[in-house]
């Protein structure tokens, strides 16, 4: 599965975005913002159609993402939504033309219940999930994240919570227990920061060849196919 959707992204290509921007003159100067271009209904392309098109949502979160990352000192966003209330996103930036809920249901369908929602770190509005969020973790990072170390070690502001940003820091850093040999850094063009779970909705629900995410790595850069778990993916 992993394979042939990897083969099916080489096949679109890494196109330049041209997803619709409906506010483009309440953007701040310099935001990301593609043509504005009429664009046919998600639900009518065809595999690689698709895969393409949610590439080029991805890259045009990862530019927005920069522009802020050079405006605060490198860090991320605390929340995807801080990209369009400070004007690096139009206002329907974060919702996914294969998302029919229109942002409604989150980061993950409601209908992919076994492949954990992750609701703690769902917006208004917004159709992806983001790994380095400020909500606070309610997985077991505890025993999952590379070396099992405490809380005093991952929270790095010292506020007495664990967040998903931290714990996704000490992961590329560290690893996790799944890597074998267990407990190594990861690659940043391979690492997660903002993925899209809705590209075959709702056939994934049953289908377990159509588990396909789209992600974009912490590099803001890459795209890449992978499963729901996506480790499980990475050498």
């Amino acid at each position: 599965m992993k394979r042939m959707c990897l083969l099916a992204l080489a096949a679109a290509g890494l196109a330049g975005c041209s997803t619709t921007c409906p506010d483009a003159g309440s953007q701040k100067a310099g935001a990301c913002c593609p043509p504005c271009v009429s664009q046919p209904a998600y639900g009518t392309l065809g595999a690689e159609q698709k895969l393409q098109r949610l590439t080029e949502e991805l890259q045009a979160i990862g530019v927005a993402m920069q522009k802020y990352a050079w405006d605060h000192d490198g860090q991320f966003p605390p929340r995807l939504s801080r990209l369009v209330a400070q004007g690096y996103l139009p206002a329907k930036g974060l919702v996914s033309s294969a998302d029919p809920s229109g942002g409604k249901e989150g980061g993950v369908p409601d209908a992919y219940s076994e492949w954990g929602q992750a609701k703690e770190t769902d917006e208004p509005g917004s159709s992806y999930l983001y790994e380095f969020s400020e909500a606070v973790c309610q997985w077991d990072w505890k025993s999952y994240l590379g070396g099992k170390p405490d809380a005093s070690a991952v929270d790095a502001n010292r506020d007495g919570t664990v967040t998903w940003a931290e714990a996704k820091s000490w992961q590329l850093a560290h690893g996790d227990t799944t890597q074998q040999p267990a407990s190594r850094a990861y690659t940043k063009s391979r690492f997660p920061i903002v993925r899209c779970y809705w590209y075959d909705y709702p056939n994934a629900g049953a289908n377990p060849s159509s588990r396909c995410t789209v992600n974009l790595s912490v590099d803001l850069q890459t795209v890449f196919v992978a499963q729901p778990w996506w480790e499980k993916d990475t050498p």
